[in-house]
């Protein structure tokens, strides 16, 4: 780029007025940056960046452009459809609530569930319904997360829906994030200690709760599992906000955030600890509430 392309811009100056362009490429914080005057000219030009090593939005940026990128989902094959664009709690499930851990099919409006941030919290929606193929027919081939037992320090297999959130805290989200939680998609997990995708069986139900605010609950393994509020155009616009408390990232982010945490701290620290639960549930927590019939 020369001065030529810009009107205004000061011979010798279009250096810095590169820089600073390709700095306010990356929004910081949704704010514009300050404008800068060049000295003896009525030219303006953005501010360089607040960040003497980038935006936040710059430092991810490098950060996935140094791991390299990685094909998406190589594991899906046209045979089957993978359950996606939908998250939700596959029947089975066990779900941390205030009367021990219940299967996720069983719980009903009203039920108190423990939440990672706010305690026990009431679900205010919910929604049950069994997937179908292509065809119509109830799908005996739709796919989901398989993580066999000892993937993730769970003392049994856990399936989770391909776009089912995740929370994790690693050191990795802070330094490039500035929030050390993050939400990543399940399908993220894929290829760690086994987990991969698979047939879950035929009759499978997938239940989807809501609370007032976006909340992640606790299931058996000890993983958070984001459950975002309702949100539709209207009310975002018209009603009041919670701001969104979780960061929910791209594949190619969660990804790279996944197997940093993996290669520093190991597979379980994807789990709660369990001093996290621990005193939240009732004295028998391997309680479970009988499967609906």
């Amino acid at each position: 780029m020369d001065s030529g392309t810009n009107p205004g811009v000061p011979a010798g100056s279009a250096g810095r007025w590169k820089q600073c362009h390709d700095l306010s490429f990356f929004p910081t914080h949704g704010r514009h940056p300050a404008a800068l005057r060049w000295p003896g000219t009525n030219t303006t030009a953005p501010a360089p960046c607040a960040h003497p090593e980038g935006s936040p939005m710059l430092r991810l940026l490098k950060a996935l452009i140094g791991a390299g990128t990685q094909p998406e989902d190589p594991e899906i094959t046209p045979e089957g459809m993978v359950i996606t664009g939908l998250a939700g709690l596959l029947g089975g499930t066990l779900v941390a609530t205030d009367q021990g851990w219940c299967p996720a099919e069983t719980i009903r409006l009203g039920d108190r569930l423990l939440s990672f941030d706010r305690g026990m919290q009431a679900v205010t929606e919910l929604q049950r319904e069994r997937p179908r193929g292509h065809s119509g027919h109830p799908a005996a081939l739709l796919r989901a997360v398989e993580v066999p037992t000892g993937a993730l320090g769970n003392d049994a297999p856990l399936w989770l829906m391909p776009d089912q959130g995740v929370l994790l805290e690693s050191d990795k989200a802070q330094e490039i994030l500035g929030d050390p939680f993050a939400v990543v998609p399940a399908r993220a997990l894929l290829g760690i200690n086994g987990i991969r995708l698979s047939v879950p069986g035929s009759g499978i139900s997938i239940t989807t709760l809501a609370f007032p605010h976006d909340e992640t609950i606790y299931i058996d393994g000890g993983l958070r599992l984001f459950c975002p509020r309702p949100r539709t155009v209207l009310t975002e616009a018209l009603g009041p906000s919670d701001g969104g408390v979780f960061s929910v990232q791209t594949l190619q982010t969660a990804r790279f955030l996944v197997r940093t945490l993996i290669e520093t701290r190991g597979a379980g620290a994807l789990c709660a600890p369990p001093e996290e639960i621990a005193g939240q549930m009732p004295l028998d927590p391997r309680g479970v509430r009988p499967l609906a019939g």
